[in-house]
This record gives structure tokens, C-alpha cells and sequence, in this order.
């Protein structure tokens, strides 16, 4: 699979300069860092050189040095997951090792841009853009899926958007891979403004989850604003858990009700409402962003022509008649009666009269 276009050779960087937020050294393995890409619940992300290849790359290491068993745990997860799935809307896994200094570490291509975060804290997306945004994560959810990997942490942290318009996710530390038993029953893992109901009270994960969260990432992404907004995860969790979801429209008045029905499905409380899969989600978010009209996505009718009218008008003309002609009530029976002629006196035989020639002998001269 291609690369993302790569950035200039990076300088070596000086000998004690720091990894802000981390560690106070400049390599991690045989790559040198160059500064801090982000940091999340599971570790920190550097934007480091690899003098072998020569590219940027970006490596991301273990929160706290890996001393947690279990982040230690679910950290490998991510490298063996991540390792042995390729597809163009998720970040390809260059290499992985160990650093004395920081724990774990997993190399990843390098998308220069933004996250969809950084996107989203500078107001909400048009449709256009939103369009564009789902159907990569929809793609990458979908061949997630189905090699049975759930992700079970989208959020707009995990979709990074390069500027060629490449549309990535990113993050499969807390994905759950064939024959893992690394999450027990009941366990939460991810972030609860986006986590589904059932993963939150239950510790539930599947693919119907994963729809549910990029519901809600859409959702904000459309509107500027999260489903469930708030800074406590206490607070967050119950009302994702108890409160009714609101519509998008009561955020931002200009989206559609055809929009609304279909975040009504996606973050519906009960699975089994919800759409089957991310594609399917997506396909009906596209089309009702392109066809506001309510119930549109499900029954679209060809516009007729003059034609056709004109032609439909003949045939309801000639379906009334018909009906008319079966319903009309009948004439009433009017008896004929013949008139009465007197027989013709009959004919009498007339008598004919016959001359015959009369031959005279001539006269003697």
C-alpha cells in the first residue's frame, strides 16, 4: 500500500532537548524525536525521524512508562492488531519495541495534517466535509469488522485528516481481536461522551457499538457540540446512559429532520435499532445530508416528465370512466311493442294475353 507523501529530511535535533510532556530523552529506539504530536488516555504520540529510511514517523509510547501491567497489556494489543490489518483509512504500523527509558512503543506512518478534533474546535464541518469524513471511518469500521477487531474507542482524537484529503483512524489500543481475552465482562474501556449505553453499564463492545460511537462523533462534527456535552465523566456517562438523545436540529436549527432521523438510529439506546453496520449508517447520514426532505433514504421516486404526466392523466381519465360505467345504476326495461299490419290480400292470377303472329300467304301476281 503507498506511503503518505513524506515530509523533508528532519534535522538531527539537539543533544538535550526534550520530549515536552514525556521524557527528557531524544530517542526512542533508533528513531529521534523531534517533538510531542499529542496525549491521550493510553500513552503520548511523538513525531520522531527514522534515520534508516529516512521519513518522519510517529511513535506513540506507554502512559507512565508501561509500569501498569494491564496498559502494558492493551498497549501490545494495539501493535498486534494494528500489525496485521492494512487498509487505506487506517495508519499503518511500521515497527514496535522497548525503551528502558519510556515502556512500549509502537511506530506508526506519519499523516501530516490535523485531527478531526482540531477540526471541530474551530466550529462544525459542512456537509460536504462531513460526507467525505464518514465514508473513510465507515470504510475502516466495516474492514474492522469484519476480521472481527472492534474498535471501542471512536472519538474525533482517533480520525486524523491529512491535507491530500486522506482520511485515517488511528488508535487500536483497546480494540478487541479474535480470541482475546485481555477484557474481562463488565469492564469499561474508552471515552464515555462517545461509548455506547451498553459499554458504559456493561462493559458490552460490538460492531453496533462502534456505529453508535461514530454516530456521535458525527454528531459533533455536524453541530459543533457532543450529544452528552460536559467535563465530568460521571456526569457524562449517566445522562448517556438515562437521558434521551437530542436531536442535531435543537443544536444547530438549519439541519434537517431527515438529518435527525437517522442520529436518532445511530445513537438509538438498543442495539438492535441501530444500523447493522457503520457502512449502513453511512450510507443513510450521506443520504439524507443530500436529500433533506423527510423519508427520503428510504423511498426515492424518479421526477416525472411532461410525457409522463400527460400520459398518467389519460389513464386516470380512463379508470374513472370505467368505474363509472360499472358503478352508474342501470336503465330502466322500456317493452317494445310491434305494431299490428294486416295481412295482404292475396294476389290473384291475371290472365295474359298471347298474340301470336299471323303468317298470310302473298297475293298471286
Amino acid at each position: 500500500m503507498p506511503e503518505v507523501a513524506t515530509q523533508p529530511i528532519a534535522p538531527e535535533p539537539d543533544a538535550g532537548a526534550a520530549v515536552s510532556g514525556a521524557s527528557a530523552v531524544t530517542r526512542i529506539g533508533r528513531y529521534r524525536v523531534i517533538r510531542q504530536l499529542g496525549e491521550g488516555a493510553m500513552g503520548t504520540v511523538m513525531l520522531a525521524f527514522d534515520p534508516e529510511l529516512q521519513r518522519e514517523v510517529a511513535v506513540k509510547v506507554l502512559r507512565d512508562g508501561g509500569k501498569r501491567e494491564s496498559f502494558v497489556a492493551r498497549f501490545r494489543n494495539e501493535m498486534r492488531a494494528a500489525a496485521r490489518f492494512h487498509h487505506p483509512h487506517v495508519v499503518i504500523v511500521h515497527d514496535a519495541g522497548e525503551c528502558p527509558a519510556l515502556g512500549p512503543f509502537v511506530v506508526y506512518e506519519y499523516v501530516p495534517g490535523r485531527t478531526l478534533r482540531a477540526l471541530v474546535e474551530e466550529g462544525p464541518i459542512t456537509p460536504k466535509e462531513a460526507v467525505r469524513i464518514a465514508r473513510g471511518v465507515g470504510a475502516a469500521l466495516d474492514a474492522l469488522h469484519a476480521v472481527g477487531i472492534v474498535h471501542r474507542d471512536i472519538k474525533p482524537d482517533n480520525i486524523l485528516l491529512g491535507p491530500d484529503g486522506a482520511v485515517k483512524l488511528t488508535d487500536l489500543g483497546i480494540a478487541r481481536v479474535p480470541d482475546a481475552t485481555l477484557t474481562r465482562e463488565g469492564q469499561f474501556l474508552g471515552t464515555p461522551a462517545y461509548a455506547p449505553p451498553e459499554a458504559i453499564t456493561r462493559g458490552l463492545y460490538s460492531t453496533r457499538g462502534d456505529v453508535y460511537s461514530l454516530a456521535s462523533v458525527m454528531f459533533e462534527a455536524l453541530t459543533g457540540a457532543r450529544p452528552f456535552p460536559g467535563d465530568d465523566a460521571v456526569r457524562v456517562s449517566y445522562a448517556v446512559v438515562h437521558d434521551d438523545t437530542p436531536a442535531p436540529s435543537s443544536v444547530l436549527p438549519s439541519i434537517s429532520p431527515r438529518v435527525d432521523e437517522v442520529f436518532a438510529m445511530g445513537l438509538s439506546r438498543r442495539q438492535s435499532d441501530r444500523p447493522a453496520s457503520a457502512g449502513a449508517f453511512v450510507a443513510l447520514l450521506v443520504t439524507a445530508l443530500r436529500d433533506p426532505s423527510p423519508g427520503a433514504a428510504r423511498v426515492r421516486y424518479p421526477t416525472p416528465g411532461a410525457p409522463t404526466l400527460v400520459l398518467a392523466a389519460l389513464a386516470l381519465l380512463a379508470f374513472v370512466m370505467g368505474v363509472y360505467r360499472i358503478t352508474r345504476p342501470a336503465a330502466p326495461v322500456v317493452p317494445v311493442v310491434a305494431p299490428v299490419v294486416a295481412p295482404a290480400a292475396p294476389l290473384r292470377a291475371r290472365a295474359v294475353r298471347v298474340v301470336r303472329p299471323v303468317h298470310r300467304a302473298p297475293a298471286p301476281r
